[in-house]
């Protein structure tokens, strides 16, 4: 592979990486609009028997889907993607955490493997169709201890109303 074509391909690997944290951030303070950025207008998301249809209702249907979680933290681990023209395949590995407090304060974990296509029209990646891979799930009960030592230790993490958007205004929603 020659240097441009080498420098190519960084450049749209990194722009797959951005359009990864983007998805997290995106899920994680419920942004909507952020959400849709990561998607092309005729996507497909297929989240199994959660969720398996256009990504405009997907992302129409977050506030339902997330109403059950006090909090998400969505993580991307491993991510591996190869390059065709304008179009890429990506596996990128997740851990993805949930609270619930109703009925009672349970920590879930689930982990597994986004498995995306990828288009690139005009200048911008975004995904055309997502596949999930479920590999484990784990409840736990939360300790009382533990949150009031979550609340002992100041600004929580949270959704719509994260700390993020004043601290860092160039992040804000949407963006």
């Amino acid at each position: 592979m020659d240097r441009d074509a080498a420098i190519d391909d960084m450049l749209a690997k990194d722009a797959l990486r951005d359009l990864a944290m983007r998805y997290c951030r995106a899920i994680d303070r419920r942004d909507p609009d952020l959400l849709a950025s990561v998607y092309h207008d005729d996507a497909i998301d297929d989240h199994g028997v959660i969720f398996c249809d256009k990504a405009a209702t997907f992302i129409a249907k977050q506030g339902e889907i997330m109403a059950p979680f006090a909090l998400t933290a969505h993580y991307i681990c491993n991510m591996s993607w190869r390059l065709d023209g304008d179009r890429a395949d990506g596996e990128l590995y997740f851990l993805a955490y949930h609270r619930v407090e109703q009925p009672a304060v349970r920590h879930l974990l689930a982990t597994g493997r986004y498995l995306d296509n990828y288009k690139r029209r005009g200048s911008a990646w975004k995904i055309v169709h997502r596949r999930l891979v479920w590999d484990s799930f784990i409840t736990l009960d939360a300790a009382p201890a533990d949150m009031a030592q979550l609340a002992a230790l100041g600004v929580a993490g949270g959704t719509s109303d994260d700390r993020s958007y004043t601290a860092l205004p160039l992040m804000g929603r949407g963006q």
